[in-house]
C-alpha cells in the first residue's frame, strides 16, 4: 500500500501533516479546487507511461522508455498535487526522492535481471522443478528483492495513475450529494446518510488502519488514541473524509452568493458562507451572509445578486424620472446601459466580481450615459 497519503481521525477532526481540521474539510476543498487552475485537467495527462508499466509488470517484461517515462510523469504530477489539500501538507520532497529511487536505473536493472532469471526458471521442465532442480539463474535474494520492488511500484502506479479519475469521481458524487440537500427535513446524520449511501454506493476501498497516540490538543502533554489510516487511492481519502464528517453532522454546501463550497457543522439551513462576498456594499468588502442580508435575501432566498443589483438600479432610475430630476430620454439610455452591464456580468465572472458593482453605481452609470448621449 502506498505510504504517501495518511490521515489521523478522532472526534470529528482530521489531522494531516501536523495540522488539524474538521472532518469533511478536505472534501470541501476538492469541490473548490477542482476547476481552479485546471488542477484536474493537468493531472489527467500524466499517465500514459504509467499505464504501460502497470500492464507490463504482471506480464514479466519492461520497456525502458515506459519505465523511466512513468517516473517522469509522477514527478510532473507532484508539481501540481500541492495545489490540492492535503498534499500541500505532506512531505513532497521525500516523495520525490522515493519516486526517483523507485524508477532509477538500478531499479530497472534489478527488474530486467529478475525477469530474465524468472524466464529461465519457467523454461525448466515441471518434473525438474518438482525435484527442486532449479537453473543457475535462480537467486533467492534477487527474486525476493524484485518481488518487493514490483509490489511497491505497482502500488505507486495504482495511486498516481488513478488520482485524476479519483478527483473526477469524488467531485461528481459530492456535487450530486449537495444538489439533493433540500430533499431532507433535517441536516443530520440520520437524514443525510441515506442520500450519501445511494450516491457513493457504499463501494469498498482498501484502507490500512493503525491506532496511534495523538496529543489531545496543541498545548496538552496528554495523548489520546487516534485512528491512522493509510490510503492507496485519493478517492478513498476523500470518501473517508466525507463520511467521517457526516458522522459528526458535517456536510458540504454551496454558497448562494459567491458559489464557493463550505463546510457546515450544524443542522441549520444556512445557505451563505462567512467568506468575503464578490460584491461590495458602499465600496466596502463584506461577508456573503452580510451581503445577502443587505439585499434583503434571507437564508431561504434564491435571487441572483447580479440581477438584484440591476433591479435596484433600474428602480432608482424610475424614481428619479418620476421626480423629473432626469429626463425620460436619459432614463431610457441609463436603463439600456445598466442592462448591458448586467448581461456582461452574467457572462463574465471576473467582471461580475471586480467591476460590476462599481459600474452600476449612480455616479459611474450616469456619467457613462451622459458621455454616450453626447
Amino acid at each position: 500500500m502506498n505510504p504517501f497519503l495518511t490521515a489521523e481521525y478522532r472526534d470529528g477532526r482530521v489531522r494531516v501533516g501536523g495540522k488539524t481540521y474538521a472532518a469533511g474539510a478536505y472534501a470541501v476543498h476538492l469541490m473548490n479546487q477542482f476547476y481552479k487552475n485546471d488542477t484536474a485537467a493537468r493531472l489527467s495527462v500524466f499517465k500514459i507511461h504509467g499505464w504501460n508499466v502497470a500492464e507490463q509488470l504482471p506480464c514479466g517484461y519492461l520497456a525502458g522508455s515506459d519505465f523511466f517515462g512513468a517516473g517522469k510523469e509522477i514527478q510532473l504530477i507532484l508539481d501540481t498535487l500541492p495545489d490540492l489539500k492535503p498534499f500541500d501538507l505532506l512531505d513532497i520532497p521525500a516523495e520525490r526522492n522515493r519516486i526517483a529511487g523507485l524508477f532509477s536505473q538500478d531499479s530497472f536493472s534489478l527488474l530486467t535481471d529478475y525477469f530474465r532469471r524468472r524466464s529461465a526458471v519457467e523454461r525448466k521442465d515441471q518434473t525438474e522443478l518438482d525435484c527442486h532442480l532449479l537453473p543457475p539463474e535462480y537467486d533467492k535474494g534477487v527474486f525476493q528483492s524484485a518481488a518487493k520492488r514490483i509490489e511497491e511500484i505497482s502500488d505507486t502506479l495504482s495511486f498516481y495513475n488513478a488520482v485524476s479519475d479519483d478527483m473526477q469521481s469524488a467531485f461528481d458524487k459530492l456535487k450530486a450529494f449537495i444538489s439533493r440537500l433540500d430533499e431532507v427535513s433535517r441536516f443530520d446524520e440520520a437524514h443525510l446518510l441515506p442520500i450519501a449511501l445511494e450516491i457513493f454506493n457504499a463501494a469498498p476501498f482498501p484502507v490500512r488502519t493503525e491506532y496511534v497516540p495523538q496529543q489531545k490538543n496543541a498545548k496538552s502533554s496528554v495523548s489520546v488514541v487516534a485512528r491512522k489510516l493509510y490510503f492507496d487511492r485519493y478517492y478513498g481519502f476523500v470518501a473517508t473524509d466525507f463520511f467521517e464528517g457526516l458522522h459528526y453532522g458535517h456536510y458540504p454546501r454551496q454558497c448562494g452568493i459567491c458559489k464557493r463550497y463550505f463546510l457546515m457543522t450544524s443542522a441549520r439551513r444556512q445557505q451563505y458562507c462567512g467568506g468575503i462576498a464578490p460584491y461590495e456594499i458602499r465600496g466596502k468588502k463584506v461577508t456573503c451572509r452580510k451581503y445577502a442580508a443587505h439585499i434583503h435575501r434571507r437564508e431561504l432566498a434564491a435571487a441572483d445578486p447580479v440581477i438584484d443589483l440591476y433591479n435596484r438600479r433600474c428602480a432608482a432610475i424610475r424614481v428619479e424620472k418620476g421626480r423629473q430630476t432626469i429626463t425620460a430620454e436619459f432614463a431610457r439610455a441609463a436603463q439600456t446601459l445598466a442592462k448591458e452591464y448586467k448581461l456582461k456580468a452574467s457572462m463574465d465572472a471576473v467582471y461580475a466580481k471586480k467591476q460590476y458593482a462599481a459600474d452600476m453605481s449612480r455616479e459611474r452609470l450616469y456619467a457613462e450615459t451622459d458621455r454616450r448621449m453626447k
